[in-house]
């Protein structure tokens, strides 16, 4: 075992990306916040006013509104900027390449909302391509929308014409549909290179319409994610939007698509950063406790306790005791001395509690 180090050890300022793999949202703003008070070349940090710093966080009053529950979690959302931004990247490589001009996409938002909210949110005519996602056990409706001004200067784009961009919105014609119907199969292509990690799904175009208050893939209380992209091109800013059902991402995102997008996005870790994080654990201190057993008293009985009582516990004298780390169940062990010293010897290793499920 390593020589533990006589200070806190300095953290490396480099080490800040593994530390969004390694620690909690509230240990990382109290670390950012500590390393811009004291400054970066300053004196090694104290690990042990980190977690007050992010226990002080953490007891922090939050904002909840229960009428409309936060339906995705922290890892989840996560993982949805993941794919959208890998989705903007490749769309906007291939819209550069047909329009050879250069078409920047950017993420802007994902926002979980109501139906009805964004349909209250687009702004007609545009240029609205129901698709169609199937899967294993996976068939649901969800919206690309196009900024139909940037569908009328992508055609000119295609026929070879300089490329002006319309100062108003205009309905397409069926012409003008079918055309930007063959760069939507293509973008529907890219988001399923996008998810693909996630889960496997084919996606395809099933109908068209100008108008949102005329596409009812959903009632209009039901919950839905929308991300949201900046296009820009040529000075001019455009939009590009995803509609999802909230009911396609519960199934697409569950525990086990969860699991395999993990494993998958694992790096390795250098074995120096290894190494410094091994030796700052071996230094903290942990509770460590012994439940000998447990029971219910009355408050009758508990007042009246006096010296020499017994009190019976739930827990027979030759089962194993209940070992603990922090409000973890660890081990099983049996009670005894070492020496003059009360000590515990280790039988097993407590099986995890299992994943809850999914909501």
């Amino acid at each position: 075992m390593p020589d533990a180090p006589d200070q806190p050890l300095p953290l490396d300022p480099t080490d800040l990306d593994l530390l969004h793999e390694t620690l909690g949202e509230d240990e990382i703003d109290a670390l950012l916040q500590m390393r811009s008070a004291i400054g970066v070349d300053s004196a090694p940090i104290d690990f042990n006013l980190l977690d007050e710093l992010a226990e002080s966080k953490r007891h922090q009053a939050v904002t909840y509104d229960f009428r409309r529950p936060r339906l995705f979690s922290l890892d989840q959302t996560r993982v949805l900027q993941y794919v959208h931004e890998s989705f903007a990247r490749d769309l906007s490589v291939y819209l550069s390449a047909q329009l050879r001009t250069m078409v920047e996409i950017t993420l802007s938002a994902v926002q979980q909302l109501l139906y009805s909210e964004y349909v209250a949110s687009s702004v007609a005519p545009s240029a609205l391509y129901i698709g169609e996602a199937r899967g294993q056990r996976l068939e649901h409706q969800f919206i690309l929308e196009l900024d139909s001004r940037f569908g009328i200067y992508m055609i000119e784009k295609l026929f070879g014409g300089p490329g002006q961009f319309p100062a108003a919105t205009q309905e397409a014609s069926q012409i003008e549909q079918r055309i930007i119907g063959r760069v939507v199969r293509r973008a529907f292509d890219e988001l399923e290179t996008s998810w693909e990690r996630l889960q496997e799904i084919k996606l395809r175009e099933v109908a068209f319409e100008s108008n949102a208050e005329f596409v009812q893939i959903l009632p209009s209380m039901e919950p839905v994610l929308v991300a949201a992209f900046d296009l820009q091109v040529q000075g001019h800013v455009s939009f590009v939007k995803l509609c999802y059902p909230y009911l396609m991402l519960e199934h697409m995102m569950g525990h086990a698509g969860m699991q395999r997008w993990m494993s998958s996005k694992v790096t390795a870790v250098p074995p120096e950063t290894r190494a410094r994080y091994e030796r700052a654990l071996r230094t903290m201190d942990v509770e460590l406790r012994a439940e000998l057993g447990r029971t219910r008293l009355s408050i009758h009985d508990l007042t009246t306790l006096q010296e020499g009582d017994v009190i019976p516990l739930q827990r027979r004298t030759q089962e194993p005791v209940q070992v603990f780390i922090g409000e973890h169940e660890k081990f099983s062990a049996v009670a005894g001395h070492a020496g003059q010293q009360r000590a515990l010897r280790i039988l097993d290793v407590a099986q995890p509690a299992a994943f809850p499920p999914t909501a």
